[in-house]
C-alpha cells in the first residue's frame, strides 16, 4: 500500500453502519445489534423494535447529537489513536509483506472512521472501517485497526485463489474464514511483539482455533493455514 491509512471524525457513517445492523439481524437473531446498539444505547431500541419499520429519523438525530456533543473529545481521540498507529504502521506493513509476499493491496479509500457503536464494521466495497469514537484501552486501537486492515487484504487474497466463494451464499462462510484466520495470526507470537495484546475471538470460533493453533507449521505459510481453516471449517 502506497498511501498512509486516514482518519476521520464524522456522525455519517454510523448512519450507514446502524442501518447494516439492523438489516441483518434477521442473519444472527440480533446479536450484533444488542452488542453494537443496545448495549451503549438502550434508548435506541423502543426506535429500531417498537415499530413496523424502523424509526430512522429519531435515530439519526440521536446519532448527529451525540457527535455534536461530544466533538471535541471525539477529535482529540483520533489524534491520539493516529499517533499511536504511526508508530506501529511501518512494523504491520513487515507483518504482512512476510505473511503475502508481494502480493498487492486492493484498491479502496482506507479511512478509519469514528463509531459510536459497540462493534466495529468494515466495508469491504470501498476499504472504509470503523474504530470506536472513545475507548479506554488506547492501545489496543491499533489492534483492532490491524485486524480491519488484515480483512481487506486476506479477502482479496482468498477470492483470488477461491473464485468460487465470491457468491453472496458463501458471504457468512468466508467471513467466518476470515475471522479464524485473523485471530489465528494476530495471536502468533510475531504479532504479539509487535502490537502486545492479542485480538477478540468470536466464541463460536475457539474450538477450531484450539485445534489449529497447536500446528506451528501452518501457521507459517498462508495458503496451508487457509486450506486448513477450510478443512476444520467444514468438519
Amino acid at each position: 500500500m502506497t498511501s498512509k491509512i486516514k482518519f476521520k471524525v464524522t456522525y455519517k457513517k454510523d448512519i450507514e453502519s446502524i442501518r447494516a445492523f439492523i438489516n441483518e439481524a434477521s442473519f444472527d437473531h440480533g446479536r450484533n445489534l444488542k452488542w453494537a446498539v443496545y448495549k451503549n444505547h438502550p434508548f435506541l431500541k423502543k426506535f429500531i423494535e417498537k415499530k413496523e419499520t424502523p424509526d430512522f429519523a429519531d435515530i439519526d438525530k440521536y446519532i448527529k447529537e451525540t457527535y455534536k456533543k461530544n466533538e471535541s473529545s471525539y477529535k482529540n481521540n483520533f489524534k491520539l489513536f493516529e499517533s499511536n498507529w504511526r508508530k506501529k504502521e511501518k512494523y504491520f506493513f513487515t507483518l504482512i509483506k512476510s505473511l503475502f509476499g508481494n502480493f498487492k493491496w486492493p484498491k479502496g479509500k482506507y479511512i478509519a472512521f469514528s463509531t459510536i457503536w459497540g462493534m466495529f464494521p468494515r466495508f469491504l466495497e470501498d476499504k472504509t472501517f470503523q474504530i470506536p469514537a472513545e475507548f479506554k484501552n488506547k492501545e489496543y486501537l491499533n489492534v483492532v485497526i490491524a485486524h480491519e486492515l488484515l480483512h481487506f487484504i486476506f479477502y482479496e487474497y482468498f477470492y483470488k485463489k477461491y473464485p468460487k466463494y465470491k457468491k453472496s451464499e458463501f458471504n457468512f462462510y468466508v467471513w467466518r474464514i476470515s475471522e479464524i484466520f485473523n485471530s489465528l495470526i494476530q495471536n502468533s507470537p510475531s504479532w504479539i511483539k509487535v502490537f502486545n495484546e492479542k485480538t477478540m475471538i468470536y466464541p463460536e470460533h475457539k474450538k477450531i482455533i484450539s485445534k489449529i493453533k497447536k500446528d506451528s507449521l501452518v501457521l507459517k505459510n498462508v495458503d496451508s493455514l487457509i486450506e486448513t481453516i477450510i478443512k476444520h471449517s467444514k468438519d
